[in-house]
């Protein structure tokens, strides 16, 4: 039976909802946003709306060029079961939009700032790992589009840097770029690890800890084995356990308050991740700057203003602890 799935409205209806009901109503809307991912598969019903012409890149492509804005690419996310992949799944929290006349038999998804200018850029495919150049490529392509908050739901090790040719000069230049440097980045704190969420969390990881970037990733439950560790960091949003409803990989709904004893499929389960963090805490963002937008004359917010925005409707970090009953945020500053 096709459900219907309002991130918005799950979030704005639990207790001590930290996203206030003005930003909540205008969804980010003239904000341009960069979703730097595996790509979307646009024959979801919630997500064709986002397959627009001058929109959607593939870094990956042959004969890419920031500098010509080719490797404009169908981008689809094929990196899961049905094409519902990695990209698919995040860019549906972000963006997901019932369209003027939904179809009968499928799932729909409402993100959180589906209102704003999205522009999807596909960094990795099946048949590659995501390259410290295809990021790199992203940012700079996103500071040609004008791109004004980019979302990046992957990061690769720094040890690559010099397989792939590269050098931090490169890295350097490209931050320095008056349109990266203008950008609010966010994105996810990688690990890659098969066990331990938290372990070796701050490792070398691109674009994770430069100075320009939020990094973001999910509140262990076990917060006071770690604190020591984000402290220590320049993490600066961490987004909560969520112990609301989660989609399922299938399109399902899964009750995470009803996960007891655990779901018969847990392949089919989609955790609490880095990546749902940084797509969660990325979408708050473009919904303050929007509201920031509005009340100051189209001007966007500097880092300052937006760190400024967010925190006032977070929890500090001290105030972490083990139960997480709502999405909170948590912040260093």
């Amino acid at each position: 039976m096709p459900i219907t799935f309002d991130w918005s409205e799950t979030i704005s209806t639990l207790p001590e909802n930290p996203i206030p009901a003005q930003w909540l109503a205008i969804r980010g809307q003239g904000v341009k946003v960069a979703f730097i991912d595996t790509g979307v598969n646009f024959a979801a019903a919630s997500l064709k709306h986002l397959n627009r012409a001058g929109r959607k890149f593939f870094t990956g492509a042959d004969g890419f060029s920031v500098a010509k804005l080719t490797g404009q690419d169908p981008v689809f996310d094929d990196m899961g079961d049905a094409n519902s992949g990695h990209g698919t799944l995040y860019a549906s929290l972000l963006a997901g939009k019932t369209p003027d006349a939904p179809p009968p038999d499928a799932d729909l998804v409402t993100g959180i700032a589906n209102a704003a200018e999205y522009y999807i850029i596909k960094a990795r495919d099946p048949s590659v790992t995501s390259t410290i150049t295809n990021l790199k490529d992203a940012l700079e392509l996103s500071a040609k589009l004008g791109i004004e908050i980019a979302i990046l739901g992957q990061s690769v090790p720094m040890t690559e840097l010099a397989g792939e040719g590269l050098t931090p000069a490169e890295l350097d230049r490209v931050f320095g770029l008056p349109g990266v440097k203008k950008m609010h980045i966010f994105a996810a704190l990688e690990n890659r690890s098969k066990g331990e969420d938290w372990n070796n969390i701050t490792g070398g990881y691109f674009p994770n800890l430069r100075p320009e970037v939020f990094n973001v990733a999910k509140l262990p439950i076990d917060y006071d084995r770690v604190a020591n560790v984000i402290q220590a960091k320049p993490i600066q949003f961490l987004a909560a356990g969520f112990e609301g409803k989660l989609l399922s990989k299938d399109g399902g709904i899964l009750d995470l308050k009803a996960m007891e004893p655990p779901v018969s499929n847990p392949a089919a389960e989609v955790a609490f991740s880095n990546s749902g963090a940084v797509a969660i805490i990325g979408g708050i963002a473009v919904l303050a700057a929007s509201f920031f937008k509005q009340q100051n004359g189209g001007a966007m917010p500097d880092r300052a203003q937006l760190t400024q925005l967010l925190a006032e409707h977070s929890q500090p970090i001290a105030a972490a602890s083990s139960d997480f009953t709502t999405p909170a945020l948590f912040n260093k500053f």
